[in-house]
């Protein structure tokens, strides 16, 4: 099968960036649509209370993801420098080390998650009549967690070397694997909650096995031969230069979702359920701006191992202008359409819960900008090897957003919550584009000098 890879240091920075963020954006939907499928089933053929239960689970699934992304993103970075600097051997070493990595992260997980969810669940004040189906939906996402963490690795691993269509293909066919096997358990056989769980484990392990089949045909110089899989002690050091810091931002990050769900759930079901919805529709627009982020931590990587480093700063400008066009596009959406998009996930006798959604998706999405901003140079930054700026940022995201849930809510009720998001997104922003021009660009300035003489 012939290589359909991007090589980002060539060719103009907006087209490359398009090129591979369109490819992205349609991949991390379709992701998104195994948990907006499983709430979309719940509300509408079971019921509000297994809408709210599904969503009530969102910060701590947010936290498992956070720390599966944390080292599989801390692996394409480190993948992507090797690629552009053409170290085969390392990327061979990269491969093999990943897979230890996999089975460690999720032994761990699995074990953790099961002994803390309900727990957790308490501690976030989770109503008491969805508690038992929210525990039951965690246990098995935890139980099964390899199979979401070998698909995000292997699937980091191929847009690192500039294959992001493979990861879509993948998505596309798991994404319609778990409709059908939603509406399967669900409907034929009743099952609920449980259903639409097992239904998003199945999917979410094809999606693993076609990557991971994919990759072997596609890039067959870059997977170790007999006698070559062997762990690494330096590339372990170099992913968890990157992971740690990832994970803890990541995890930083669904901390402060914890409390904002820990906020939310103090204002019953009714707002649970509206925030769930609102939140599914937020999620897959959010997912536009993340793809952006993942492209020029790819670009940023890439160059940055090859050392075009004047390559940086054009990337850098056709980012931001994708990223203002994607924005204007997705808040002029949700404005015009916004209340049909809830729609999807709960009936229309709802009135109140659909309301809640409604105010909040209008809330976050007039500043979607802002938070592709965040993603840019967050993603930018760590591609450079500024590893311990974006967890920084995280950290005044998480204070920023925390103190702005609890006051607002307390003076403004619940609707004063959702402004939590724009308002961090803005404080965090201005750290980043700080440090930026502060440190970052001049330091590349310099360095291009040297390169220059």
């Amino acid at each position: 099968m012939a290589q359909k890879n991007i090589d980002m240091t060539e060719g103009k920075p907006l087209k490359l960036l398009t090129s591979f963020t369109i490819p992205m954006i349609l991949g991390n939907v379709f992701q998104q649509l195994y948990t907006m499928v499983d709430t979309m089933v719940v509300g509408r053929f079971v019921s509000k209370e297994a809408l709210a239960a599904v969503g009530a689970t969102g910060a701590i699934l947010f936290l498992m993801i956070s720390i599966i992304i944390g080292f599989t993103v801390g692996t394409a970075i480190v993948t992507a420098q090797y690629a552009g600097a053409k170290n085969v051997q390392g990327i061979k070493s990269i491969f093999a080390t990943g897979f230890f990595i996999v089975l460690i992260e999720s032994v761990a997980l699995g074990i953790i998650g099961n002994l803390g969810i309900r727990p957790a669940l308490i501690l976030l004040k989770t109503p008491e009549d969805i508690l038992p189906q929210a525990d039951l939906y965690l246990r098995i996402n935890f139980t099964t967690c390899i199979a979401p963490i070998l698909y995000n690795i292997i699937s980091q691993f191929m847009r690192s070397l500039g294959d992001s269509k493979t990861p879509l293909y993948a998505l596309i066919i798991s994404s319609i694997t778990n409709i059908i096997l939603d509406l399967i358990f669900v409907i034929c056989f009743n099952m609920g909650v449980e259903g639409v769980a097992i239904a998003t484990a199945l999917s979410q392990a094809l999606s693993a096995i076609y990557c991971l089949v994919v990759t072997y045909k596609r890039f067959p110089e870059y997977i170790p031969q007999k006698g070559q899989w062997k762990i690494s002690g330096d590339i372990i050091k170099t992913i968890l230069k990157f992971g740690i810091p990832m994970s803890l931002q990541n995890m930083l990050v669904s901390f402060g979702m914890m409390f904002v769900q820990t906020t939310i759930n103090h204002f019953g079901t009714n707002i649970v359920a509206g925030y769930t919805a609102g939140n599914k529709v937020d999620q897959i627009a959010l997912q536009f701006m993340n793809s952006i982020g993942t492209a020029i931590s790819t670009y940023a990587g890439q160059n940055y191992g090859a050392k075009k480093l004047k390559r940086l700063f054009q990337g850098l400008k056709a980012s931001l202008i994708l990223n203002a066009l994607l924005a204007a596009f997705l808040t002029l959406l949700i404005l015009l359409f916004g209340k049909y998009f809830v729609l999807l996930f709960m009936k229309s006798t709802e009135v109140e819960a659909i309301s809640v959604a409604i105010r909040y998706l209008i809330v976050v999405s007039v500043f979607y900008v802002f938070c592709g901003i965040n993603y840019i140079f967050q993603s930018f930054l760590r591609g450079l090897s500024y590893v311990g700026v974006p967890t920084a940022s995280s950290v005044v995201e998480l204070i920023v957003k925390i103190c702005i849930a609890f006051v607002f809510s307390y003076i403004f009720g619940y609707n004063g919550i959702w402004w939590a998001w724009p308002i961090s997104w803005i404080i965090t922003d201005l750290f980043l584009i700080g440090f930026y021009f502060i440190k970052a660009a001049p330091a590349l300035k310099k360095q291009l000098k040297i390169e220059e003489k």
